[in-house]
């Protein structure tokens, strides 16, 4: 899976890192390339404004229950560094070729893809860990107390050696490749194949229903079944009766505040990813029920593309606006 696979800045379908299109090929649809510019744009310096405070605020304040939420904002970097850049060029040039060759190029086209996929598992497992901290603080605070700083920073950790492991062979199949339009011109595209070694349209479904599998559906119903399981514990407090009433208030009101945090990230996810979550799950199951150039399906597959990548701005402001702490560092660092 590359996170945009299926969208294409020709309109027909392929991706934005693997299209076999070449810059000559008329467009079957797309929504006007100065708005898309624009939102990228904007997207990218909200990330890097966003993100950046996020992760300035949590080393000032160096509370360790926020370093999930830090480690976030650091995959949702990789974001902004290694692929809206890319899609700024790409829809600059209404074309998907790689403008580095020979040895540079093929770095980049491996690595790049790598990172900018990387980090959407990144966030998605950091999610999971969010929700099982929220899940022991709240069902089992006795062994939540428990939990070391070391032991969060091996959740952290491991999250992002999970996510390497899963996105591996993206350095086997990613290659830049030579093509040749209808001018003559040769050009480079940074293509995703899994040949020779395998048959290609069969180990890139299996691949990416694996990903999907792994990257989104498992970790959205494990954190949907903690969050559902933390709101029916909520109100009972197994060590209220060893705390003051000011304490036990207090405890409360940050488990709410980071639950509510957790959901609202959650749902933001939801929101930006569902819709790119279904079409993909078509191409992958269907791909017959999708007529590539038409009008309805290509305004739709631009919508879940601008969609998904709006998600690296819109969850460090989450954050930010949702988070007492972040906002209480953020006032501090004004000053």
């Amino acid at each position: 899976m590359t996170v945009f696979e299926n969208v294409s800045l020709q309109g027909n379908g392929e991706t934005t890192a693997s299209s076999n299109s070449t810059p000559s090929q008329e467009e079957c649809f797309g929504l006007p390339t100065q708005v898309i510019i624009a939102l990228h744009v904007f997207t990218l310096f909200a990330s890097l404004m966003g993100n950046s405070l996020l992760i300035t605020a949590f080393v000032r304040m160096k509370e360790k229950v926020i370093l999930v939420i830090a480690n976030m904002a650091a995959s949702d970097l990789l974001v902004v560094i290694f692929l809206l850049p890319r899609f700024i060029v790409a829809e600059a040039l209404r074309s998907n070729v790689f403008l580095i060759h020979g040895g540079g190029g093929t770095f980049l086209c491996k690595v790049c893809s790598f990172f900018s996929d990387m980090s959407l598992s990144v966030s998605t497992l950091s999610l999971v860990v969010i929700a099982v901290e929220r899940f022991l603080a709240v069902v089992y605070p006795l062994l939540y107390m428990k939990t070391s700083g070391k032991r969060r920073r091996l959740l952290v950790a491991s999250t992002w050696i999970l996510a390497a492991a899963f996105h591996l062979p993206y350095f086997y199949t990613f290659r830049l490749v030579r093509e040749v339009d209808n001018q003559g011109y040769d050009y480079h595209v940074c293509q995703s194949s899994w040949e020779p070694a395998f048959n290609d349209q069969s180990a890139r479904r299996r691949y990416n229903i694996f990903l999907y599998t792994t990257v989104l559906i498992m970790p959205l119903l494990v954190i949907s079944v903690l969050h559902i399981t933390v709101a029916f514990h909520l109100r009972k407090d197994k060590m209220s009766s060893c705390r003051s009433e000011n304490g036990t208030r207090r405890i409360r009101r940050r488990t709410r505040t980071f639950l509510m945090m957790a959901i609202s990230t959650t749902t933001a996810f939801l929101i930006c990813w569902m819709l790119h979550i279904v079409l993909t799950s078509i191409r992958l199951i269907s791909p017959w029920l999708v007529s590539e150039c038409n009008k309805g399906y290509q305004t739709v597959s631009y919508i879940s593309y601008v969609l998904a990548s709006c998600y690296c701005a819109v969850n460090p402001w989450l954050c930010l606006l949702l988070i007492p702490q972040f906002q209480n560092e953020l006032k501090l660092m004004m000053q």
